[in-house]
């Protein structure tokens, strides 16, 4: 099902994910949704810590359909920030704006092109057969959001990106492995197999010996919890659940 896997919007309907942690309101979860979505769409669009917090009020359909109006070289909307108002031409953005701006225009336009204007890239991204839709995977969010903290954290190591998961290394640093899951985990009865066969398959190539599984922090799953695995009982190795919190995003 799509509210599985996906947070985010197809029109009016809302795919957000349920309550948790400080996450206990749809204003909250939207404001949640628009700071992760910076971590993917970031080169085109980029949503202010500001209009999080403004954009929150409205429906998701309503914030992306402000934030487009609020990039078009005629927009009439303040930003609090200072921009470059040069506006360079480009045919095939053209192209998508009007057909945005005038939808009624039963041809769709499918134009596949880097050097799309911003405004052009996030219109071609989210408007879908004449609507407003922007679904993206939870899992997704979560590693870009984990990956971007982890960067910031150790700036002085390597940080590889893996897919999958993420490594931390340097030249004095054996190195940590770190797998990501957007799940709602449970203190008592963890579902974490995935992610801990995963870890167990690196540490027996002898790739890693720790090894961080990573998840949303809620309010149960607060603090480290350690695992032991049986079959590894006769190496060294290091594995824990590790809570993330997403509450930086919605402090002041």
């Amino acid at each position: 099902m799509l509210e599985n896997n996906f947070i985010g919007f197809s029109k009016d309907k809302e795919y957000l994910p349920k309550d948790f942690d400080e996450f206990n309101s749809k204003n909250r979860l939207r404001q949640l949704f628009l700071n992760l979505s910076n971590n993917i769409l970031e080169s085109y669009c980029y949503f202010s810590k500001y209009e999080q917090k403004t954009l929150s009020n409205l429906s998701l359909e309503q914030a992306f359909s402000y934030k487009i109006k609020s990039m078009l070289p005629t927009s009439f909307i303040k930003n609090k920030k200072i921009v470059n108002t040069k506006f360079k031409f480009c045919i095939n953005s053209t192209k998508i704006i009007n057909n945005y701006l005038y939808s009624n225009n039963k041809n769709e336009i499918f134009i596949s092109n880097n050097k799309l204007l911003p405004v052009a890239k996030l219109i071609s991204v989210c408007f879908i057969e004449n609507s407003l839709q922007l679904l993206i995977d939870k899992h997704l969010l979560f590693h870009e959001f984990v990956l971007k903290k982890i960067k910031k954290l150790h700036g002085d190591k390597i940080v590889i990106d893996l897919g999958d998961s993420i490594c931390i290394k340097s030249k004095d640093f054996v190195g940590v492995k770190i797998y990501t899951s957007w799940k709602d985990i449970e203190v008592k009865k963890p579902n974490i197999q995935n992610e801990l066969e995963d870890a167990i398959k690196s540490i027996k190539k002898g790739e890693f010996y720790q090894i961080y599984l990573a998840y949303p922090k809620n309010n149960q799953f607060t603090k480290q919890i350690p695992v032991y695995v049986k079959e590894l009982k006769n190496k060294e190795y290091q594995i824990k659940a590790i809570p993330y919190s997403f509450r930086s995003i919605i402090k002041n």
